[in-house]
């Protein structure tokens, strides 16, 4: 079983927020970049914290995909707790992660079934990796340096006003040219990729993801095929006074066509709350009384035991 794809409810969320909050870490010396360079990376050194990210997807105006998740972590013991809502327009799925006692569990609205995962490295909370190891410096300073050269005069779109408690509110927007022509590239490619359809890899069953219907994500995605661009790039963040980003949102408008060539506007909204800084406690779920199925993760295959 590939556990990232039976985690995919809980990833389109946080990979959005990691998306949008560390792409653009170590870019630029103006003041305002560096405030918010500074922020990402104090705001990654809590792990005792309470997330919620909202991913919503629009195509032409009309809705695609909404995803809302509430994501939990202590800091103490990997415990965390994560409860992802994905709704298409036509169907809704509500996936619940426990990370507790050492053993991980999920549960999805459609199924009375409590599975607990067993196996190497189950048992810890993968919401934050820094709980897992410290990053290396030379590794982190180099990936910089790319990311750096990627995106380039980033820095000085920036901007920063100073509101009441000592809050910074930070603010971006690029469009058109200014764009780096490799960025849109890099991420054009992405996109089509992403989207493409893969006959000698056809999407996973309910039953290969533990519960999580993927197919409601990925038949959401407009099968985009060529002239596949980003058109604009906003973000806007709160910085507070212990300077750990508070709220942050992000829009990215996309435009392609797809193989029929109809065009397409995209646009895809990122909205994460950061609360409960080092006074979190994730929720839990009693096992008493509860249908239990146990599965075994193996890292080429997996099979299942009641």
């Amino acid at each position: 079983m590939n556990k990232k794809l039976a985690m995919m409810g809980l990833g389109v969320a946080v990979g959005s927020m990691m998306l949008v909050t560390s792409v653009y870490a170590g870019v630029g010396d103006a003041p305002g970049y560096e405030t918010f360079k500074s922020a990402v990376k104090q705001t990654a050194t809590v792990h005792n914290v309470t997330r919620q990210v909202n991913v919503t997807l629009q195509d032409n105006g009309a809705p695609l995909l909404n995803v809302k998740s509430t994501i939990k972590s202590s800091g103490a013991n990997h415990a965390g707790s994560a409860e992802v809502t994905v709704n298409n327009g036509t169907n809704e799925q509500t996936i619940h992660f426990y990370n507790q006692d050492g053993k991980q569990i999920i549960k999805t609205n459609d199924s009375d079934v409590y599975k607990v995962l067993e196996g190497e490295g189950m048992g810890k909370f993968k919401d934050h990796e820094g709980t897992e190891h410290t990053p290396d410096p030379q590794v982190v300073s180099e990936v910089e340096n790319v990311v750096d050269a990627l995106v380039g005069n980033l820095k000085n779109y920036v901007t920063m006003d100073e509101a009441a408690g000592n809050v910074k509110e930070i603010h971006f927007k690029l469009s058109g040219s200014q764009i780096s022509p490799v960025v849109n590239t890099i991420g054009s490619l992405a996109i089509k990729h992403a989207t493409m359809e893969n006959s000698q890899r056809p999407m996973p069953t309910k039953a290969d993801t533990l519960g999580v219907d993927v197919t409601t994500l990925k038949n959401s995605l407009p099968q985009l095929t060529s002239d596949i661009k980003m058109d604009e790039v906003e973000v806007n963040a709160s910085v507070d006074s212990d300077n750990h980003i508070t709220n942050q949102t992000a829009q990215i408008h996309i435009s392609g066509k797809d193989a029929q060539g109809t065009a397409h506007n995209v646009v895809l909204s990122v909205d994460m709350t950061l609360s409960s800084l080092n006074s979190t406690t994730p929720d839990t779920v009693d096992l008493t009384g509860k249908q239990l199925e146990t599965v075994k993760i193996d890292p080429e295959k997996s099979h299942h035991r009641n």
